[in-house]
């Protein structure tokens, strides 16, 4: 499979994060570009992408950038463990969410790709403590089963493993077509936890950055892996040693610092999908196989679990 003939699935992607309205702590910088994002995503040949949704104020603003784009985008709609304080402030949070989401699947084309962002993530509690996150987490599951919702789960867990494998458990036999663990970041054993409960593993930048999780990604069964960039987070810098030894397929656009921004061009240090080439590469240099390999597992695996395109497995 020659170069201009990779497609990849970007599987998360957040178009509600402030980076991409122009915003960088806390000071505007630019006007938010995130069309442009998507167009240097299509030409990378990055034909999907799925857009994170992290609670139930994000539908709308996702859900407009779907129906603009029909062809590469889609969505999930869940409430991330930031969120997961959310519905305890509103006894209808829940209803008002299920409603949303049968309301998106009766969309045409489908539109709704997977339910979540949902799981725990105990690196920051400063947003939700554990309580409040394994309650929502277990709420959301509960949802989930009693709507019968023909989807995928979309998850999350960070330095929660334990916990994560324990509550999500009793639910695997009741989940109709497994789910991800998006862009994990822990040891091999407990990767391979997650893979013998049928869930797939996704990864981009933040997996590369200790010796253990490189371990990890070096032991993902390649019918489980799918990638990601979780843009506009999990940057890679061009001159780190990975990108070095394993270096991008195809050299990324050029790109302004945030407050020289041009409209049109990368912004410095910001994450995109048009940069996920350089995630499927090191994932290919760290496993010992070629590029074209990981590439067309990942897309196989990415379009069979969220019904992403219709020709799954061509070429």
């Amino acid at each position: 499979m020659a170069a201009r003939e990779w497609r990849f699935a970007d599987v998360a992607v957040t178009p509600t994060a402030k980076e991409f309205d122009g915003i960088y702590r806390g000071k505007k910088q630019h006007e938010n570009d995130f069309d442009a994002v998507l167009e240097r995503a299509s030409v990378a040949g990055v034909s999907k992408v799925m857009l994170t949704g992290m609670s139930l104020s994000d539908v709308d603003f996702i859900l407009d950038i779907v129906r603009s784009r029909p062809q590469q985008c889609s969505m999930t709609i869940g409430v991330h463990p930031y969120n997961a304080a959310e519905p305890d402030k509103d006894p209808k949070y829940l209803a008002n969410l299920s409603d949303r989401i049968n309301q998106v699947l009766q969309e045409t084309p489908r539109f709704l790709s997977a339910f979540g962002e949902l799981g725990l993530d105990y690196d920051r509690l400063v947003h939700a403590s554990t309580e409040v996150q394994i309650r929502t987490f277990k709420a959301q599951l509960e949802l989930f089963v009693k709507e019968q919702w023909d989807l995928p789960l979309f998850l999350h867990c960070r330095a929660a493993c334990q916990d994560f494998i324990e509550v999500l458990k009793p639910y695997v036999s009741l989940l109709p077509r497994g789910g991800l663990v998006h862009s994990f970041v822990g040891s091999k054993d407990e990767m391979l936890s997650l893979v013998d409960m049928g869930h797939h593993i996704s990864v981009n930048g933040f997996s590369f950055q200790d010796p253990e999780s490189l371990e990890m990604v070096r032991a993902i069964p390649l019918d489980s892996l799918q990638l990601e960039t979780d843009a506009p987070w999990g940057y890679i810098p061009p001159n780190s040693e990975l990108a070095k030894k394993y270096p991008a397929p195809v050299a990324l656009p050029a790109s302004k610092k945030r407050d020289k921004f041009e409209r049109g061009l990368m912004v410095k240090e910001r994450n995109e999908s048009c940069a996920i080439g350089q995630v499927g590469s090191i994932v290919a240099g760290l496993k010992g196989l070629s590029i074209d390999e990981v590439v067309q597992a990942a897309w196989v695996n990415s379009n069979s679990m969220f019904r992403l395109a219709e020709d799954v497995g061509a070429r």
